[in-house]
């Protein structure tokens, strides 16, 4: 053989060589390829979590927020409640109109007169009695209407429960003439045919 034969010779036992070794380096990188897109995927789907995260974080802080003006609107009614409450009791404590002062020290606290303290007293009394009885008749008449409400649901369920009554009533006949159709074929006696050959 020539020394062209043996090369030639040479290049076509390397060229299957060189081909599984490109198959090999393209299987290689889509191995890569697979891998970075899963890669891609997994920083994907923590950015999402961390967006989800943040998110939430961010609705618990608004609704903290609504929170804290709740509560300080509540503390500043209870403020201005209780400033007024101070103010009736001042109102009421002290005199609208200075009188003179009396021969007898008997006359300050008699209740008959409005500008005594006594008369103020009994005065507040009497309101926050009628209030109390003011809410006992509203608490009353609540009840009384709950109690209305109620006999007035079970007037209306009634009737319904009737009709489901009667429906029931008119279904029983109903079954019951099924189960006799279909009783009846299993109590019918076999008939048998008798067959006659004819023999030649």
């Amino acid at each position: 053989m020539t020394t062209r034969a043996v090369a030639a010779a040479a290049e076509a036992a390397a060229a299957p060589e060189g081909a599984a070794d490109s198959a090999a380096a393209a299987a290689a990188a889509v191995t890569a390829a697979a891998a970075a897109a899963e890669r891609a995927a997994a920083v994907a789907a923590a950015t999402a979590a961390a967006a989800a995260v943040a998110a939430a974080a961010a609705a618990a802080a608004a609704t903290a927020t609504a929170a804290a003006a709740a509560a300080e609107g509540a503390a500043a009614a209870a403020e201005g409640g209780a400033a007024a409450a101070a103010a009736a009791a001042v109102s009421t404590a002290i005199p609208t109109r200075r009188r003179s002062l009396p021969a007898t020290a008997g006359d300050i606290y008699d209740p008959a007169v409005p500008d005594s303290p006594a008369h103020s007293a009994s005065s507040h009394q009497q309101q926050q009695q009628q209030q109390q009885q003011q809410q006992q008749q509203q608490q009353q008449q609540q009840v009384q209407q709950r109690m209305e409400q109620q006999q007035q649901q079970q007037q209306q369920q009634q009737p319904q429960q009737e009709v489901q009554q009667q429906q029931q009533q008119q279904q029983q006949p109903q079954q019951q003439q099924q189960q006799q159709q279909q009783q009846q074929p299993l109590q019918q006696p076999h008939r048998h045919r008798r067959t006659t050959s004819l023999h030649y």
